[in-house]
């Protein structure tokens, strides 16, 4: 299975073991989301458990602590009553899994995004992950504010266009197919 919803508590340990662990490898300060929608678990070809990604809800009223960052409340393409956006947080890979395994932690967010009909993430990406979206894995975004120190490091301030990416499988190369649909039929259990 290339991701696991966190569903008990074990999971969640699982969950918080990896980000902290890719965090304070990072020099990040931890930050523990307080409305979060989903945690996911990302596993590699072997089931082993590589990286993480958390999913919050999106709330455009200017007093959001993330419009203190960047102006993601400005974005016409965020406001429109169909945008279907959610913030994605605590995105990592741990350092041993990272390269082969970056394709499959995209593929969950698409795979999250397609299930769930979201269009935009927003999100404050490390400098290194914007440019290897953007460069090597081609991904739609829009950075909308420069570089900005938060927590520890520099992030940018980005939309991603997941609903593009959701669009268009078949020009995304690196994209795997979900193992949790079956010709289309998805599983269900």
């Amino acid at each position: 299975m290339m991701y696991t919803v966190v569903q008990n508590h074990s999971q969640l340990l699982e969950f918080h073991r990896i980000w902290t662990e890719v965090w304070r490898e990072k020099g990040f300060e931890l930050e523990y989301g307080q409305e979060v929608l989903d945690r996911l678990i990302v596993s590699d070809e072997e089931g082993v458990h590589v990286g993480t990604f958390e999913i919050k809800p999106y709330h455009a009223e200017k007093s959001n602590p993330i419009h203190q960052i960047a102006p993601f409340h400005e974005q016409p393409e965020l406001i429109e009553p169909s945008a279907r956006v959610a913030e994605v947080d605590k995105v990592a890979l741990l350092k041993q899994y990272r390269g082969p395994n970056i394709s499959r932690l995209l593929s969950a967010m698409v795979h999250y995004a397609d299930k769930h009909h979201l269009n935009y993430f927003i999100c404050l990406l490390e400098p290194v992950f914007a440019r290897a979206l953007r460069v090597s894995f081609h991904v739609p975004t829009t950075q909308i504010a420069g570089r900005t120190a938060y927590k520890g490091d520099d992030v940018i301030p980005t939309i991603i266009h997941v609903g593009e990416v959701r669009e268009n499988k078949s020009d995304f190369e690196w994209l795997l197919p979900d193992p949790q649909e079956v010709e289309g039929v998805s599983i269900v259990g």
